[in-house]
Order: structure tokens, then C-alpha cells, then sequence
């Protein structure tokens, strides 16, 4: 018979009333993170089908992409809260990754020849961010 899993401590893994040690949702979390991250990094390297010369508008001014920025790293951060705690200091680390996150890739399509690094981009990243650790926060008190 196998023991029970032990936390880094040495102590059972305690079942978190859905069947899941914390152990196993901490790894399904960081799991969703990384997979949703390669997406998002993805995503910001490839080419953009269409965007070659000027500069496509949506309505209200946004660029071709800003909702992708908002709700993109919203998500992310949103993701990220349960890898860092609901509480405020976690929410703010989530939304910081988040944001550092965005900044690297910035920073990646500096070197690739059909993409730019952007602040406006930097600045939706941080806000989308900030928006998705925010909600999540908001929410934390309605389950």
C-alpha cells in the first residue's frame, strides 16, 4: 500500500473537498498557467495576417489588437491568482507577473522582423492585468 502524498513539510496532503489535494490543484494551476502563457506567447510572435503598412483601426481608436492585449493578460493574471492567493498581496503579484510577463514579450518582438515592441502595448498588458486580478479579487468574497 502506497503512503498518502506529503506536502514539502511532510505532512498529508489534506483533500480539498472537490477530491484534489492542495498539491494536485497547485500543480493543475500551475499547469494552466504555463499552457495559457505559450498561447499568449504564441500568439504575440507569429505574424499578424493583414497588418503589414498601416496601422488597422477598430472602432473607438483601438488598434487591431488591444482587446487581445485586455483580455489576453486579464486571464492570465485572473490565472495566475491561484498560484499566488486571493488575498491582496497575491492579487497584486498576479497582476505584476502578469505584466512582467507582457514586458518580455515586448521585448521578444523587438528582435522578430514582422512585429515591434510597443508601450501602448506594454500599458493594455498592465491593464488587462490589472482588470483580471482585480475581478478575480472582487469575487473572491461571492463563493
Amino acid at each position: 500500500m502506497t503512503p498518502p502524498p506529503s506536502s514539502p513539510r511532510g505532512e498529508p496532503d489534506a483533500e480539498t473537498g472537490d477530491g484534489l489535494t492542495h498539491r494536485s490543484r497547485d500543480r493543475t494551476a500551475r499547469l494552466r498557467v504555463l499552457v495559457f502563457a505559450l498561447v499568449v506567447f504564441i500568439a504575440s510572435i507569429v505574424p499578424i495576417p493583414g497588418s503589414s503598412g498601416g496601422a488597422t483601426m477598430l472602432p473607438l481608436g483601438l488598434g487591431l489588437t488591444d482587446p487581445f492585449h485586455l483580455i489576453g493578460y486579464g486571464i492570465l493574471a485572473w490565472l495566475f491568482v491561484d498560484l499566488t492567493g486571493s488575498d491582496g498581496r497575491g492579487v497584486l503579484l498576479a497582476a505584476a507577473l502578469s505584466t512582467g510577463f507582457g514586458f518580455g514579450i515586448e521585448l521578444a518582438q523587438a528582435v522578430v522582423p514582422w512585429r515591434t515592441f510597443a508601450w501602448d502595448d506594454v500599458l493594455l498588458n498592465a491593464l488587462g492585468a490589472s482588470a483580471g486580478a482585480a475581478v478575480r479579487w472582487l469575487r473572491r468574497g461571492s463563493r
